[in-house]
């Protein structure tokens, strides 16, 4: 095969996962714009402000075990790619395993993991009572929706992202329908969308495991009540490398969930209204990121199994390519934010107050989509490789600079220091993986 051939053919691969996965993720934000209009449109911002609140809590406690979708794709793409359909199998059924053990605990442990959050708030009673409300209803899902990580991240790595697609506009959907009825039907506030939330992420995992089933013919082989092939599955040693893989990981997503959860929370030193705006200007920004990680995730699969099978300059095309066309698209969202950033602020609230203070602050949205696509691309290039220390290391680096960046800026500039060392936590985020990706190549080799 030609290089041109080679190239046309990584590139195919690419968009085949790319588009469904970009589609993927921008119905994920495109549920908090559609919790921003329904609480943006009650009568008083607490209601914003508390599912706000409420989203940041589970992104911290789901994103924390956001290893179970990531370590699980790169290592199944890896299998995948060197044609290990008994790692493939194995390593699904653990995922599941552990995503229920480790949901059950967020369900005992609710009402401390909620006394822990609210320590570090600085917000009215009112609105700590709401998201207090709103947790409490959601956090019944738990396992569910930690059981779809890992079915997702199984189906990525195999490539199969148009059934990834389905699965999450299956659940992005459902929930902003059920959410609509439940505020505008039921006449409830923040506990409809805890509701809404909690029913979608439970009866998404049913089609997973159909997916799943799907491709059982060729993937999925293993004769679950022999015994030796149980105790070769719920073997300790079996789980502790699973969990050694992953704990880089963790501690990197750890890193990052903290660091946004904290621009939350210091967000509410401002003011319910500059939170509310915050919350606003988040969602686009998310909307961004998610959109943006479609590239990330065609990287993950195609970097993930070129490794698999030792091949740099296929890797090497992979990256480039990949890359070229997140740098386009992140590029487009500027421009989008930057002509109708204003427009689509008026949609997503019609509180004046909101809209005004939201305003003040788009810039930061503008410029972040051609400040983030950086680490967003390097992070799917390293989940592949399942580099988990380098990843680690970095992140831990840009989390100081981050810290230290707060500490100075916002005594300085307010609420645009904190935006501004957020910023600068995402290009750090950058700058410690590029100098570390010479090592993903020679995985290659």
């Amino acid at each position: 095969m030609t290089t041109v051939q080679k190239n046309s053919a990584i590139s195919r691969q690419m968009w085949q996962i790319a588009i469904p996965s970009i589609l993927a993720n921008l119905s994920t934000p495109l549920l908090g714009l559609s919790d921003s209009f329904i609480m943006g449109h009650l009568p008083h911002e607490r209601y914003l402000a508390a599912v706000a609140l409420g989203s940041v809590l589970f992104s911290l406690l789901y994103n924390g075990v956001n290893f179970l979708r990531m370590g699980t794709t790169g290592l199944a793409a890896q299998a995948h790619g060197r044609d290990d359909e008994l790692s493939l199998n194995q390593l699904f059924i653990r995922g599941l395993i552990s995503a229920t053990a480790i949901g059950l605990l967020f369900i005992l442990c609710q009402v401390l993991l909620a006394k822990l959050f609210f320590m570090f708030m600085a917000t009215e009673p009112s609105v700590t009572a709401l998201t207090q409300q709103y947790f409490s209803i959601r956090i019944w899902g738990a396992p569910f929706a930690l059981m779809n990580y890992v079915a997702a991240g199984w189906l990525l790595g195999l490539g199969r992202a148009r059934e990834v697609l389905y699965i999450q506009l299956y659940m992005n959907i459902s929930n902003i329908l059920l959410n609509f009825l439940f505020v505008y039907g039921f006449s409830m506030t923040v506990d409809g969308v805890a509701l809404g939330s909690l029913l979608s992420e439970s009866s998404a995992f049913l089609l997973c495991l159909y997916f799943v089933m799907k491709h059982s013919g060729r993937y999925f082989k293993l004769p679950l009540f022999d015994a030796s092939v149980l105790e070769n599955i719920l073997s300790l040693p079996a789980f502790k490398n699973l969990f050694s893989l992953n704990r880089d990981i963790f501690i990197r997503t750890m890193c990052l969930t903290l660091t946004l959860a904290s621009f939350a929370l210091l967000g509410t030193r401002f003011g319910t209204e500059i939170l509310a705006a915050n919350a606003v200007l988040m969602n686009l920004q998310n909307l961004t990121a998610y959109g943006l990680d479609g590239f990330a995730q065609a990287a993950e699969v195609l970097v993930g199994k070129e490794i698999g099978r030792k091949s740099r300059d296929s890797l090497r095309a992979a990256v480039i390519i990949s890359g070229k066309w997140a740098i386009f698209t992140a590029a487009a969202f500027s421009g989008f934010y930057f002509i109708f950033g204003d427009m689509v602020i008026h949609l997503l609230t019609s509180l004046d107050t909101i809209r005004d203070i939201s305003s003040d602050y788009l810039i930061w949205v503008i410029i972040l989509p051609v400040l983030s696509i950086w680490s967003f691309q390097l992070d799917g290039i390293f989940i592949g490789a399942t580099a988990g220390g380098s990843m680690r290391n970095g992140m831990v680096i840009s989390t100081i600079c981050y810290a230290l960046c707060v500490y100075f800026l916002i005594p300085l500039w307010g609420n645009h220091g904190l935006w501004a060392s957020y910023s600068i936590f995402i290009v750090m985020r950058a700058l410690t993986l590029a100098i570390r990706y010479p090592e993903i190549e020679r995985r290659a080799i």
